[in-house]
């Protein structure tokens, strides 16, 4: 499977970061070039993925690890509440000391660093991402780059789509348990109105003698 999309998409955040465009209102572009000013070790970048497809061509089109991408939202949110924006600098500020971090663990276990970086979504979640190159040992055929590259898209989408699965599995779970615990609600409810209505009519036919 070939990775299409990947020159468009840097070409086309190239530009609009030329024209400084973000999507953003006026003032949240004023901060947004104030954090940009504050944090220039940070690749800031404003951008809401639609799918899956745009995430990944984001993703590849990036190079080093202190890569930032943060929801139009939530710049605008960081513009307006000075208790928001301290809340996300924080990561902003963190990314290179994450990037490294990340790039440690990767050397640890015989990879290079390619790409990497910090996601803030609409939703406010903070996640984080890298794209590492394994070196083949020297008595395995030579395997390219782009194949990596490839091999590591379709992981991440399996994965993905498992999770997606399982989110899905517990769902069905939790309605059919909602279900049978309803059930059990109507049965116990049906029983005790039959109970109710067999202890009145007990009662109808019994007589009580209080003579002395």
């Amino acid at each position: 499977m070939a990775i299409t999309g990947i020159t468009d998409y840097t070409n086309t955040y190239a530009a609009s970061k030329t024209n400084g465009s973000s999507g953003v209102s006026g003032s949240a572009q004023d901060y947004l070039n104030g954090l940009k000013e504050k944090y220039p070790d940070a690749n800031i970048t404003v951008t809401d993925f639609k799918n899956g497809k745009q995430e990944d061509n984001y993703m590849f089109g990036c190079s080093g690890g202190n890569n930032v991408a943060i929801s139009a939202n939530i710049i605008e949110n960081m513009a307006s509440d000075p208790a928001i924006a301290a809340k996300y600098e924080k990561y902003i500020a963190e990314a290179p000391k994450a990037a490294e971090e990340i790039k440690e663990g990767l050397a640890a276990h015989g990879a290079e660093m390619v790409a990497g970086g910090t996601v803030i979504d609409k939703d406010g979640k903070v996640s984080y991402w890298c794209i590492g190159k394994h070196e083949p040992p020297k008595d395995s055929p030579t395997i390219s780059y782009k194949k990596q590259l490839q091999e590591q898209l379709e992981e991440k989408r399996a994965k993905k789509k498992e999770e997606e699965e399982l989110k899905e599995k517990r769902l069905e779970k939790a309605e059919s348990l909602e279900k049978l615990l309803e059930k059990i609600k109507e049965k116990r409810a049906e029983m005790e109105t039959s109970l109710s209505e067999k202890l009145q009519e007990d009662g109808k036919g019994m007589q009580m003698d209080l003579t002395i």
